[in-house]
């Protein structure tokens, strides 16, 4: 068996594993080693904080694909004439803006 030290843990992480440790019944090393060893044997672990913030980011930024579907059915297109504007994007394929950089770093 191997022996691992662990230095510079902040007073915080120490006193969450000794709580940890405390509601499971064990010593801190115990408790660390039972972490360490289901983390290398592929369990996901997802702490309080991470469901807490997932909970507040989920409602925030995304929508159900079917609820984006209306939005986009309920908004009219604009009114924009298709052929002129790719007629127009056609004729800039000669700018120096569209070209793929790798082709611009190559000619230099």
């Amino acid at each position: 068996m191997a022996t691992v030290t662990i230095r510079n843990l902040s007073d915080e992480v120490v006193a969450a594993l000794k709580e940890r440790a405390r509601r499971n019944s064990r010593s801190m090393e115990a408790e660390a080693r039972d972490l360490l060893t289901r983390m290398a044997e592929g369990e996901e672990f997802v702490s309080g904080v991470e469901a807490r913030i997932a909970a507040r980011i989920r409602p925030r930024w995304s929508m159900p694909t079917s609820e984006l579907m209306a939005r986009i059915a309920q908004s009219p297109p604009p009114p924009v004439d298709a052929e002129a504007w790719l007629a127009d994007t056609r004729s800039d394929d000669d700018s120096e803006d569209f070209r793929d950089p790798w082709d611009q770093h190559a000619a230099s």
